[in-house]
């Protein structure tokens, strides 16, 4: 059972001491960086239109926030910052309720336990037979 997990943990590691990524460097014209600032300001203004909502105000209230104090907060970020959390708004799904996170991670525990039970760590499963007999 030790050669199985040790053989299981040297794979991974192997694998993941493999990964190289080559570095790259290029010149930064002036127009790059004019556009990044262009697009600062604009993820700046969205942010800012994004506090004045009035539902996004209302949810602020109910969480026990000061709408006015969080836009003020909102508003002292940094230009790395405001990058960072517009950047996190585009990847967020529109409307998407708990129940992705829920299932998902139902099934991440339904495979821990699988896999625990394959190894013979545990007796979970009946329709499961150990790796070891």
């Amino acid at each position: 059972m030790k050669h199985l997990i040790v053989a299981f943990l040297v794979a991974t590691l192997g694998l993941q001491s493999m990964v190289i990524v080559p570095a790259q460097a290029a010149m930064v014209t002036t127009g790059d960086v004019i556009k990044d600032d262009a697009s600062l300001a604009t993820d700046r203004d969205r942010l800012n239109a994004l506090m004045q909502r009035q539902e996004v105000r209302q949810e602020l209230q109910r969480q026990g926030i000061d709408p006015n104090e969080a836009a003020s907060r909102v508003a002292a970020l940094s230009d790395a910052e405001v990058a960072e959390v517009t950047a996190r708004l585009d990847e967020l799904p529109a409307g998407q309720s708990a129940i992705g996170i829920i299932v998902g991670a139902a099934v991440l525990v339904f495979i821990i336990l699988l896999v625990t039970d394959l190894l013979c760590l545990t007796s979970i499963f009946s329709f499961t037979h150990c790796a070891a007999r």
